[in-house]
């Protein structure tokens, strides 16, 4: 028996299933101001005996010596007028559990759970049925376990004669919780959490009887989620949680659901606040992150927001699903399934995705904030708290912002070099460390950005006027390490005056933690007037950083350098050529970078295309000019060319002082190429990236 509220008022249907209640009974033992609702559970069955459970809500708000709970239980289709009775036991939470024994094997039984108040009145929930059997049910060792998925099986044996079976395994977060787990069918299982501990127990059922194996217990592996960088405030996942694939739907959640099995469609078993990066989080709580500092979580309506204004949309289908796919102006996407929704148990698929915020709905509180799309459209939205949704995380760069005030810099090595001490265990900052060292964690790169002051018209009569400043690194095995020869390669800045600069590293293993890291500027402090006037801050570190810039392929050409009948050119965008003819200001709105900027390219059609007498190495250089044409580069420096000598893989690179945006023209020249090719045709390039580590 359920009992309604309607507008504010009891509803209460006290002839279903209910003894009669006379005008002068007493007022405190009415259903209607204790009970709010009786449901009969579950079985679970042997040859000649039963456990079965039930549910009384509210009945905390009365003491145990004013009720009785159990069940009725026959033979007859209605147990509630001629069964047998027999007492339980109620939990705190109103779980009733009454075991039955004596039974007949083969025998078909009727039960209802029973709540009695003050020996006066009786409700019982709705009639269910088992059969008692000599079943038996094996629990086979779960195999194929991923970090989203397992594959059950079982040995089933003497169900013969009983009718429709249902098989399947029961899943639980603990072993107790098992039999009131959730269902799922003996073959491969997805949607579950990374890093879990679950119990299952295989099952054959036959009414609401159910005949368990044993109970095991498995663990899915860890899960490192993949990030995308949209050029937005957080990086946002490459899948849903709960799917190893972007096409793959996941786990669909209420609204704060810490275990991924709530099923409940009752708004009092869901949370009502926000919960973005809290411990009611789930994404916050599981282990998402490998060996980042940053941490994973639910997004925030305002990030829903950013990415459904600052993304282009396109609805697709991948690997036979639907979903939208949001672009960044950077060139790089993420592909969100649509999932549908699940109310209660039950999953509706109408080409629709729904993903929750982190966020409240400040309108009305039975509802939390969206993010909602179909094949039109994309937008913040809103839905009920108790629905099962796809859940999407996002993650913070991974940023270290140090405290400048504590570096320590000058000439700390009595070489001449400024040298800004971010830590060192040998130095200074051991014990006083600008950062806490143990969150230098790394796979791929590390980009420091620093800022001097006291520089410009305060050097020597006679400085060079342009230095070069590295990266001295290593974490604590000394085996991930990077010591710069400050000879301006591809990780170092060119420092000329007060600005800011970029330099970073590149590892193919983990690194974790620092035990030496510095920037030093060759030959520095030896050139300044006055060392006193010299300012330096540290504005972030960087780490695993997107430094990769998107190339638009399409209108890369090889042509002749201003038709000079000389030089050969790649021509990766030209506003006064093809390139800008197909595309005009096609980067104005996705490039912007501080620093160093690399292209790495592919030539072909060179070799063996030569004229007779020619020279066979050709000097190779970057040209770049920003969409302001200022900063730019026309070539010339000692550092970042390549020389040609046939068909294969080059990079060439700059240093650009100051924020570049945008590009007006932007190429690869090739000195004297093009007038010792046979024929320029067969020549074919290809962009296979663009390094930019001051990426904004």
């Amino acid at each position: 028996m359920k009992l309604k509220y309607l507008s504010g008022i009891l509803l209460l249907m006290v002839t279903l299933f209910a003894t009669s209640c006379d005008e002068d009974d007493d007022y405190s033992i009415r259903a209607g101001e204790i009970i709010s609702e009786i449901t009969t559970g579950s079985a679970t069955v042997t040859a000649v005996s039963a456990e079965v459970q039930g549910t009384v809500k509210d009945l905390n708000l009365v003491s145990s010596a004013s009720y009785e709970v159990g069940a009725y239980y026959s033979t007859n289709a209605d147990p509630t007028t001629s069964g047998t009775k027999k007492s339980g036991t109620a939990d705190k939470s109103g779980n009733v559990t009454t075991s039955l024994s004596g039974l007949t094997t083969g025998t078909t039984y009727y039960y209802a759970t029973y709540v009695t108040l003050q020996n006066k009145v009786t409700y019982f929930g709705d009639v269910k049925s088992f059969v008692a059997t000599n079943a038996v049910v094996t629990t086979n060792d779960a195999t194929d376990v991923t970090f989203s998925k397992a594959t059950f099986s079982a040995n089933i044996t003497g169900t013969e004669g009983l009718g429709t079976i249902e098989t399947g395994v029961k899943l639980a977060l603990s072993a107790n919780g098992v039999t009131s787990g959730i269902n799922r069918e003996l073959t491969t299982v997805g949607g579950l959490l990374p890093g879990t501990t679950y119990y299952y127990a295989a099952y054959a059922k036959v009414g609401e009887g159910y005949v368990y194996g044993e109970t095991k217990k498995l663990t899915t592996a860890t899960q490192a989620m993949e990030y995308v960088d949209l050029g937005l405030s957080v990086m946002w996942a490459s899948s849903n949680i709960g799917a190893d694939t972007e096409s793959d739907a996941g786990t669909l959640f209420g609204y704060g659901d810490q275990t991924a099995m709530l099923t409940s469609n009752k708004l009092e078993d869901y949370l009502s606040t926000d919960i973005a990066g809290t411990t009611e989080d789930i994404i916050f709580n599981l282990n998402l992150d490998g060996d980042s500092p940053m941490k994973s979580q639910m997004p925030t309506k305002a990030q829903i927001a950013e990415l459904v204004n600052n993304t282009t949309q396109t609805w697709e289908t991948v690997e036979g699903v639907q979903g939208m796919r949001f672009t960044a102006n950077n060139g790089n996407s993420i592909f969100l399934p649509a999932a549908g929704y699940r109310e209660g148990e039950t999953a509706v698929a109408d080409a629709a995705g729904y993903y929750w915020s982190g966020t409240a709905y400040s309108v009305n509180n039975d509802y939390s904030n969206t993010l909602t799309f179909d094949s039109s459209s994309a937008k913040t939205g809103f839905s009920r708290r108790s629905l099962g949704l796809s859940l999407r995380s996002v993650r913070a760069y991974a940023v270290v912002n140090p405290d400048s005030g504590k570096l320590v810099f000058g000439d700390l090595e009595s070489n001449g070099r400024l040298r800004i001490e971010i830590y060192n265990e040998y130095g200074a900052t051991n014990g006083n460390s600008p950062i806490d060292p143990t969150s230098i964690k790394f796979s791929k790169n590390m980009v420091v950005t620093f800022a001097l002051t006291g520089i410009t018209d305060n050097l020597k009569s006679g400085a060079a006027g342009s230095y070069v400043a590295g990266l001295e690194y290593s974490d604590p095995t000394w085996g991930v390490s990077y010591w710069s020869e400050l000879n301006m390669g591809k990780y170092e800045a060119m420092v000329n005056g007060d600005g800011t600069y970029t330099v970073w590293m590149e590892v193919t293993a983990q690194a974790n933690g620092a035990v030496v890291f510095c920037i030093d500027i060759k030959d520095l402090w030896a050139d300044i007037a006055d060392t006193s006037k010299v300012g330096v801050e540290v504005s972030s570190i960087k780490l695993d950083a997107d430094v990769e810039q998107a190339v638009n392929q399409s209108i890369v050409s090889f042509n002749n350098k201003d038709g000079n009948g000389t030089d050969g050119r790649i021509e990766i965008y030209n506003e006064y050529s093809t390139s800008g003819a197909a595309a005009q200001g096609y980067y104005n709105n996705s490039l912007l970078f501080n620093g160093l900027m690399l292209v790495d390219f592919t030539i072909g059609g060179i070799t063996g295309n030569l004229a007779s007498g020619a020279s066979g190495s050709y000097k190779t250089e970057l040209s770049y000019a920003a969409a302001s044409w200022d900063p730019s580069y026309w070539g010339g420096a000692n550092y970042g060319s390549a020389t040609v000598t046939g068909d294969g893989t080059y990079q060439v690179y700059t240093y650009l002082k100051g924020d570049c945006a945008g590009a007006v023209v932007w190429t690869v020249e090739l000195y004297d190429l093009w007038k010792d090719l046979v024929d320029a045709s067969k020549v074919n390039v290809t962009i296979n990236k663009v390094i930019t580590p001051g990426k904004k």
